[in-house]
């Protein structure tokens, strides 16, 4: 028996995030993190006040053609994916704003060129700039949540090892005090037995056979003990387990023939302590039950599983004697649970049990499969949530891009109603008409010119309608003074302007 170790002392495994300075997103412990010159918090205000600039600049630029237009679309895609957070994106929209408002004030000299251009430039900059930033929390989101998993899945299975330990330790001390001190007894009370002077030779030399087994039980236990203290894993009966299990048979007077059992190798293909179990039951019950008769051991390798014979004549014992008992039963239930078979069957003048035992798959049951197995339910909470904000996200989006393109509809049908001209009033507006007469019919509000239009002095616009879906939209009336009089009156479409 292997001395005792001292409990070890079992250390709780801790495992946290640890957020990355500057809100980032967070690491397992023992990643190292690097800082360049770009992540410094002031070279990084500095790049995102660069981006900001040029993106306002470039999205400013006063009737783009089609290459600008895909230029500001592409880098405002790009400063969306990449630059960290919204400042870049969100800087940029403000310097648009403000290069817009004053282009068109100092140098257009109309501040209504302000709603003209500047929602179609926020749309032309900003939708790309959302879509390429959504792009981006969508995959932050993904990959955050596949980290947070994986520190669950870290947590789960440092506490399942906890356990695991705790268990194992008590489960030790257990058998180490109560059953190894049991079988102390039982050994001292055989010894006091086989000292008896009264005591026949016979049973002398049974009690002898006993205390062996006892010592090597105790021994065995030991051994498990110590295995389960430290940590080391116990080893099973197996092919070293089939010899013992028939060299201290045939010691205890049993009369024994093997052929054809596997070599120690092969028989661990089959579980080598079910083989084990089998032989050890049929030589206990040939032993209980016809001692003394011999015991013929028969097994045949046939590739996909170990068939087992096991015969012995009957003894002197009532014709019930060999009956299936319960060790036979609870065997046979844990070779059914492997794939196996067992059977017992008893003629006129010999016992025989039957086994067939299929080769072992390799156990996969490990403590990181429980530990992901114990997290799954967690982990698919999680990425439903995960999936939602990214669902979330792309809502936001869609939305605001349809609040911002109804923003820019809503303004421009603004715009047209009050400078909308109607077509019976501007036909009874004829040449020479007052221009005090005239200007009681007309609007309010007129539409500005268009940038790099070349209208006339004293020539003022007005809608045609209001309804951007309509085919005359963009078309205007155009009234034009001359010496307090109705100068002209003509009706131009929206591509002549």
């Amino acid at each position: 028996m292997r001395g005792d170790s001292s409990m070890p002392t079992v250390i709780p495994a801790r495992c946290c995030a640890r957020p990355i300075e500057g809100g980032g997103e967070p690491t397992v412990p023992g990643r190292m993190e690097r800082m360049t010159l770009i992540d410094r918090p002031s070279a990084r205000r500095s790049v995102d006040a660069l981006t900001a600039i040029g993106f306002g600049v470039l999205a400013s630029a006063p009737e783009p053609g089609l290459f600008m237009a895909l230029l500001t679309g592409i880098a405002a895609i790009a400063i969306g994916l990449w630059s960290r957070g919204p400042r870049a994106g969100l800087g940029g929209l403000a310097v648009l704003v403000v290069v817009s408002m004053a282009r068109a004030t100092w140098l257009d000299g109309h501040w209504l060129y302000v709603a003209e251009e500047l929602p179609p430039a926020l749309m032309r900059a900003g939708v790309p700039w959302l879509i390429g930033l959504a792009v981006r929390q969508y995959i932050v989101l993904g990959r955050r949540a596949d980290r947070e998993r994986e520190l669950r899945q870290v947590q789960r299975l440092a506490e399942l090892k906890e356990r695991a330990t705790a268990d194992r330790l008590a489960l030790a001390q257990s058998l180490h005090d109560d059953l190894g001190h049991s079988l102390s007894l039982v050994a001292l009370n055989l010894g006091r037995l086989e000292i008896d002077p009264a005591l026949p030779e016979s049973a002398r030399t049974s009690l002898l056979h006993a205390r062996n087994d006892l010592a090597h039980a105790v021994e065995r236990l030991g051994d498990s003990v110590s295995d389960l203290r430290s940590g080391a894993p116990v080893l099973p009966m197996g092919a070293a387990s089939v010899d013992a299990l028939l060299a201290r048979a045939r010691a205890a007077g049993a009369r024994i023939t093997v052929q054809g059992l596997p070599e120690p190798r092969r028989l661990q293909d089959f579980g080598g302590e079910q083989v084990t179990r089998v032989l050890q039951e049929a030589i206990t019950n040939a032993s209980r039950h016809a001692p003394g008769t011999p015991i013929d051991i028969t097994a045949a390798d046939v590739g996909a599983e170990l068939r087992l014979k096991i015969e012995n004549a009957l003894g002197e014992t009532p014709a019930d004697a060999h009956t299936a008992g319960t060790g036979l039963s609870t065997l046979e239930s844990e070779l059914r649970a492997h794939g196996g078979e067992l059977a017992a069957e008893k003629t006129d003048s010999a016992f025989v049990l039957s086994a067939a035992l299929p080769v072992r798959r390799q156990e996969q049951s490990t403590h990181d499969d429980r530990a992901v197995e114990a997290t799954r339910d967690v982990d698919e909470s999680s990425t439903g949530r995960t999936k939602l904000r990214q669902r979330l996200i792309l809502a936001s989006t869609a939305a605001i891009v349809v609040v911002g393109l109804a923003a820019v509809e809503a303004l421009t049908v603004v715009q047209n109603h009050r400078a909308l001209l109607s077509a019976g009033a501007f036909s009874s507006i004829s040449v020479g008409d007052a221009r005090a007469e005239t200007e009681r019919i007309l609007p309010g509000h007129e539409l500005p010119a268009r940038r790099g239009e070349n209208r006339p002095d004293d020539c003022h616009d007005y809608a045609v309608t209001a309804n951007t879906f309509d085919d005359a939209a963009g078309d205007v009336y155009r009234i034009c003074f001359a010496q307090d009089e109705v100068s002209s009156t003509e009706y131009i479409a929206g591509g002549q302007r």
